[in-house]
């Protein structure tokens, strides 16, 4: 797998858009993690931040270390949330490696789509790029013709995302209704519309929640292999943690039992020499007990590290491997991989797929996908062997503590306020808060906090009594997150972000965008006569505005207009200049009246729509001091 394969996932289908997404993973990069929100969405950070959605919700292993000391804070990826981890168990670790995604028609419609990547790899470049890694992925349309097995898959996983939440994360609108959750909204569509896949079937999805994939793994294997396999091939990134005696791992004794094996099987293990745990001391004595231990082979010849963990039980015959079976997933080969569970005080939370292999695998084939070259496998010199880190157990580091206020959001009745969202097992805690242009102030549980009506703050600053500090989001009462209106220099700056629809995939504004400009010289006119200029010039800009507005929406298909009507609203609201709309509001000069007429607006639009287009206009208008 490279770089591109694991972006791949992130990639809507054609004629989709990324609608929702949920990642689990023991580690994410904030580079790696913002080129996938970029493919998902299909734009850059400024747009994403000036369209205010949450699309995306992280949830990361939650110890703290060298390179991580906070979740990412609001606005960091633009269009990404992560949660607040819980305080659990300090040796157990979140190692789970999976991403449900739904896509949508449009950026405002409903999921019709959804895909399921169950994972090996971390949400890092280093995943990407270094190591050997393995995905396995399934696209469940929501039409009705998704296969049986793929729905139940699709469903499991989203029940599982929903439980890991629940369990192991602060989920600060839990206890509001459905209707009223704004920064987890996309996630709740994401969730129910994997739910409502649901079916009889067993899922090819398992997790180690409460019970240990090796015995989900040994059940699959032995339900459904009716005849003996003779091959047995395992890799796997990490191996146990060594006991201080050269003998046989206890783990090699388990998969030796996972499936229906002829006497005398062949039995290959990938490993890395220079993190082998407790297989360095065994594989040094030369007596494996029909085990061949070689390094992995990668294909490509870029010198990437195992990572990958699977166990593929099958039939080899003439170097072509056939009648298969594979587990794949983010568990090791080791006691904590696949032997302990996310209940259990230093268990880890792990995640895999075990399924049918139909295809005849031929050596190539076991190379590049399996990462093993029978005819030259490579041996491991004595000397090169090394126990390594043990990398699927937690460092002895403390839980990041997440804040004792998760998020706020601002309402507009009865009054202009922020609604802080504590989180629930905070009582009485000393919090004091600040935001851009207010300084810090303490807060309880019960206040009420207002608003100025020129305080649009984005995100909040919180503080407790120890004096540690977070940032947490702020959602406004249009559920846009961290959002600022586009501030715009000039009436043709405005103009051209308002006709930029559908919104192209680039950041940059033409220099040449400026040719029009409501700064005139009026050195030498008259009182009377710069009035008239000003009244004259308004009128034209006007018309220009209704004219360009009315032609685009008019022309727009139906699949658009939810959209269309979402961007007219962020736009309307934006920052147009000061000096046009108070010669509008003198002059009485109402655009949005005339966008009204049958004949101006779309004439798609369902009863729904216009009116929602009707309060478009009617809150422009407003804001703006033209009513």
């Amino acid at each position: 797998m490279s770089a591109e394969t694991l972006l791949d996932i992130f990639v809507p289908p054609e004629g989709m858009v990324g609608h929702s997404a949920a990642l689990v993973a023991m580690t994410g990069a904030e580079d790696f993690l913002e080129d996938a929100v970029q493919r998902f969405t299909g734009l850059r950070p400024q747009q994403r931040a000036e369209l205010g959605k949450v699309l995306v919700y992280l949830m990361l292993d939650g110890h703290s270390s060298s390179s991580r000391q906070e979740v990412f804070p609001p606005g960091r990826i633009p269009g990404l949330h992560e949660f607040q981890p819980r305080s659990v168990d300090r040796g157990s670790l979140l190692h789970a490696k999976v991403a449900l995604l739904a896509f949508a028609p449009s950026r405002t419609g409903a999921p019709v789509h959804l895909r399921l990547a169950v994972l090996t790899a971390n949400f890092t470049y280093t995943s990407a790029r270094q190591q050997l890694e393995l995905v396995w992925v399934v696209d469940v349309p929501l039409d009705g013709t998704a296969r049986p097995e793929d729905r139940a898959d699709v469903a499991a996983a989203g029940a599982f995302v929903e439980t890991l939440l629940a369990r192991r994360f602060h989920r600060d609108e839990q206890s509001l209704a459905p209707r009223d959750r704004k920064l987890t909204a996309r996630l709740d569509v994401l969730l129910w519309a994997a739910s409502s896949l649901a079916t009889n079937r067993k899922p090819r999805f398992i997790h180690s929640l409460d019970r240990p994939l090796y015995d989900q793994i040994r059940e699959r294997f032995r339900s459904a292999i009716d005849k003996p396999r003779n091959f047995l091939l395992c890799g796997s990134g990490f191996y146990e943690e060594p006991s201080g005696k050269a003998r046989k791992p206890a783990v090699f004794g388990k998969l030796e039992d996972l499936g229906v094996f002829t006497p005398k099987p062949y039995r290959v293990a990938l490993v890395e020499p220079g993190k082998a745990g407790a297989v360095a001391d065994w594989a040094r004595t030369g007596e494996t007990e029909g085990w061949e231990v070689v390094r992995p082979f990668d294909a490509l010849d870029h010198n990437r590290h195992l990572h990958a963990k699977f166990v593929y039980v099958g039939y080899l015959r003439d170097g072509y491997a056939s009648n298969g079976w594979l587990y794949l997933g983010s568990g090791n080969l080791s006691r904590r991989g696949i032997l302990t569970h996310g209940g259990t005080p230093e268990g880890n939370v792990e995640t895999g797929v075990v399924f049918e292999v139909a295809e005849r695998f031929a050596p190539e084939d076991l190379e590049r996908w399996l990462f093993w070259a029978q005819d030259h496998a490579e041996a491991v010199d004595e000397d090169d062997w090394a126990v390594g880190q043990v990398g699927d157990a937690p460092d002895a580091q403390p839980i990041l503590e997440a804040p004792p206020i998760l998020s706020a959001t601002i309402e507009t009745t009865p009054a202009r306020r922020l609604r802080l969202l504590w989180r629930e097992d905070t009582v009485g805690a000393r919090v004091s808060i600040s935001w851009t242009g207010r300084d810090w102030f303490d807060v309880q549980r019960a206040d009420e906090v207002l608003l100025k009506d020129d305080e649009n703050p984005t995100a909040l600053h919180v503080r407790d009594e120890s004096d540690r500090k977070w940032v947490v989001p702020i959602v406004d009462a249009a559920g846009r997150v961290g959002w600022q209106p586009p501030r715009f220099d000039t009436y043709a700056d405005a103009l051209a972000a308002l006709l930029d629809f559908p919104i192209r995939p680039a950041e940059a504004t033409d220099d040449d965008d400026g040719e029009e400009s409501d700064d005139r010289d009026t050195n030498g006119t008259g009182t009377g006569e710069a009035i008239e200029q000003e009244k004259s010039y308004a009128l034209h800009a006007a018309a220009e505005l209704v004219e360009k507005v009315a032609a685009l929406q008019s022309a727009l298909p139906e699949s658009m207009l939810d959209d269309w009507l979402d961007h007219l609203d962020r736009m309307f609201r934006a920052s147009f200049p000061e000096a046009l709309i108070t010669t509008w509001r003198t002059h009485r000069l109402d655009v949005f009246v005339h966008l009204r007429e049958p004949e101006l607006r779309s004439p798609h639009l369902t009863d729904k729509q216009r009116a929602r287009y009707f309060e478009v206009l009617d809150g422009a208008a407003r804001s703006w001091g033209l009513r």
